[in-house]
């Protein structure tokens, strides 16, 4: 006979496997028994178990689910791993034409998928093409005039403090990057800076959609190579079909804990009925009236008077 458990036993049995460490054995470093047990609760609600094996069936899905993120995650580590071998640097570059004696010089965040980084190369990318544009079309109003007009290369050389621009104006700011005097000079060594010091942000920018259409195909190969090790799809099919055949013992088992909760009920109501059916007999016997049993027969015609010999 399956053990109904109530609501506060299940909320205890949570709690006293955290304390005891019971997922000790059975988490990785870094990763949080919390939120094991979260997911196992999760589960106790979704499929509303209320008996002890249903409990110990959520407590083996949220195993199962835990080791299907763990592969996950291997497999993105695998990936990055990859991405991070100078063969692959090497490749990258060939395949657009950047010259493979400088794959070593290429930035991590090329490979990392660094969303701030790249941010970041827009930026001053953008600073790159406010700066040509100044150089081609200068004027000393319009050096005044560079925070509204082009705010990129505003921030680029003044920065974001306020502080700054309290004490320097833009001009003077460009002696950071040139000794000239001449402020179309001093554009040109900004020029030459950014292109020495923020190379690799300006190509990423110039062609990021060849950049990143590159990585795509480097990182497909290695998934297809990760698809076909017979050993990764023997656990990651594993973990599938297990994972399927608990939620549908999950299932099956709240089917049932419905099933029973609804017999109880109807059993419930047929005893509330027979004993109001009791008292309306007794009520009948009070008043005078003859009590009057309902039986099978009483729907059947009266019996006929026998003829006489």
């Amino acid at each position: 006979m399956t053990a109904i458990v109530t609501k506060a036993v299940i909320n205890a049995s949570s709690k006293n496997a955290l304390k005891s460490g019971i997922y000790a054995n059975k988490l990785l470093e870094g990763e949080d028994p919390q939120q094991l047990q979260n997911t196992i609760d999760g589960l106790v609600q979704d499929f509303k178990v209320t008996t002890s094996i249903g409990y110990q069936l959520a407590q083996e899905l949220a195993q199962v689910m835990l080791r299907m993120t763990r592969a996950e995650r291997w497999r993105a580590t695998l990936i990055a791993a990859h991405l991070a071998k100078h063969s692959t640097r090497v490749e990258f570059s060939t395949q657009l034409n950047l010259g493979t004696l400088g794959a070593a010089s290429l930035p991590d965040w090329y490979f990392n998928d660094s969303q701030v980084d790249r941010g970041r190369a827009q930026s001053i990318y953008n600073a790159y093409i406010d700066l040509d544009y100044l150089i081609k079309n200068h004027s000393a109003d319009r050096m005044m005039r560079v925070k509204a007009e082009l705010p990129d290369l505003w921030f680029f050389v003044m920065g974001k403090s306020e502080a700054t621009e309290k004490v320097y104006t833009f001009p003077e700011r460009l002696s950071r990057y040139s000794s000239k005097t001449d402020p179309v000079t001093r554009l040109k060594d900004l020029h030459i800076h950014m292109v020495e010091k923020h190379r690799h942000e300006i190509l990423w920018a110039e062609s990021e959609d060849r950049y990143e259409a590159v990585l795509d195909g480097l990182r497909a190969q290695v998934q297809m190579e990760l698809s076909a090790n017979p050993n990764l799809q023997r656990d990651e099919t594993a973990l599938h079909r297990r994972k399927t055949d608990l939620i549908g013992q999950l299932i099956q088992i709240s089917r049932e804990s419905q099933t029973v909760q609804l017999s109880a009920s109807q059993s419930e109501a047929d005893t509330a009925q027979v004993i109001t059916y009791k008292q309306t007999g007794q009520g009948a016997k009070a008043s005078g009236y003859p009590e009057h049993n309902l039986t099978a027969g009483d729907d059947a015609k009266p019996p006929q008077p026998q003829p006489k010999a």
